[in-house]
């Protein structure tokens, strides 16, 4: 395995997001050594689902937040924030495909990822049940699972013709366009990285062919142990072999709550508020608080996954190295870094905590 690669997210959405944190967090992390910054995408982000999502990413109850439902676009957000950095790479973890027009973003990424020096990662999926009401928002249909990997599957070969073709054409059942000329064309091939829960099960899963044609990684993880990790990496290996695909070079993102402080009672005390605040995602997490000895939620119930209470991180620098050990041994390649924090301030200290005690491990 090469090089182990670190991303952290941006507050560029939820109540601490703002222009200014989105710039400086940003500058931050490059200068801290982080290979990436990762932020998520939607269209429609209502004022409920940004008091409780993203999960212990700022509490909305601060006085230093927002109760403005911020989503900064990520075309945008990643293009401006390429201007001002030099190296960093910009990820989006993940753009639910079916709500853009595959056109107009390709023309759109290709644009940023010439101008950057090609250093965008493309996180792609097709939305979640909860998602429905942004397809009902927007007007656009949402269509059964399948048959929104099959969209997206031409979306992505509508767009590498784009990309790749000085000029383009493609005829599909969701796409369809002649004789196209798009430039300029993107600094490198644009890596498309598939979100969803699991590539294990056989080509036969809508997910799991999308990414045998298509895809050069995997990005999600939450609730997933390492040993779930290695198994899923182990049968998609052997069904890539089965269908003649190489995936020596596909990358595996582990998406990784956690709450990094010097002790253990300030690494708890960064997500003691997810409780109030958001006790009904709580368990989304990956976080348990322990009482009496017994592995208990947020409110007290002790019918939480055993998987939650193995995956997100809440303590010292040793600790979380020993954890992301764990993941790497699994096979992950990549962290996209979720910390959990109430506040902005609170962010930027397990940012450079985590650059300072643990980047320098895995380098």
């Amino acid at each position: 395995m090469g090089r182990i690669r670190f991303g952290a997210r941006i507050p560029a959405s939820g109540p601490v997001c703002s222009s200014e944190r989105v710039i400086e967090s940003t500058r931050e992390a490059e200068n801290l050594g982080y290979d990436s910054v990762w932020i998520m995408d939607h269209i429609h982000n209502s004022f409920d689902r940004h008091k409780q999502y993203p999960v212990g990413m700022g509490s909305f109850r601060h006085p230093d937040n927002t109760l403005d439902p911020h989503q900064f676009e990520t075309v945008a957000v990643c293009s401006f924030l390429a201007g001002m950095t030099k190296k960093i790479e910009f990820g989006v973890g993940v753009m639910p495909l079916p709500l853009r027009d595959p056109i107009i973003l390709g023309k759109e990424l290709a644009t940023m990822d010439a101008l950057s020096g090609g250093r965008f990662i493309f996180g792609v999926g097709v939305s979640n049940v909860s998602d429905k009401g942004e397809y009902k928002a927007v007007g656009i249909p949402f269509l059964p699972y399948a048959d929104r990997y099959a969209m997206i599957g031409e979306y992505i070969a509508a767009m590498r013709e784009i990309w790749e073709k000085p000029i383009a054409s493609f005829h599909g059942k969701y796409v369809n366009f002649d004789d196209l000329v798009i430039y300029p064309k993107p600094a490198r091939r644009i890596p498309v990285w598939v979100g969803c829960y699991t590539l294990a099960g056989g080509k036969e899963r809508p997910a799991v062919k999308f990414a045998l044609d298509h895809a050069d990684g995997w990005i999600y993880g939450f609730l997933m142990t390492p040993q779930i990790i290695k198994s899923m990496i182990r049968d998609f290996t052997n069904t890539a072999k089965e269908a003649g695909r190489d995936i020596a070079n596909f990358d595996w993102c582990f998406q990784l709550r956690l709450s990094i402080g010097e002790t253990m009672e300030e690494a708890q005390k960064n997500v003691a508020w997810i409780a109030q605040d958001q006790p009904h995602m709580a368990r989304y997490a990956g976080y348990m608080w322990k009482r009496e000895d017994t592995w208990r939620d947020a409110k007290g119930a002790e019918d939480a996954p055993a998987s939650s209470v193995e995956t997100a991180v809440v303590g010292t620098p040793a600790q979380i190295r020993d954890k992301v050990k764990g993941f790497i041994d699994a096979g992950a390649n990549y962290f996209d870094l979720w910390f959990m924090y109430p506040t902005y301030e609170c962010l930027m200290t397990q940012m450079r905590l985590f650059a300072k005690e643990v980047l320098p491990a895995f380098r």
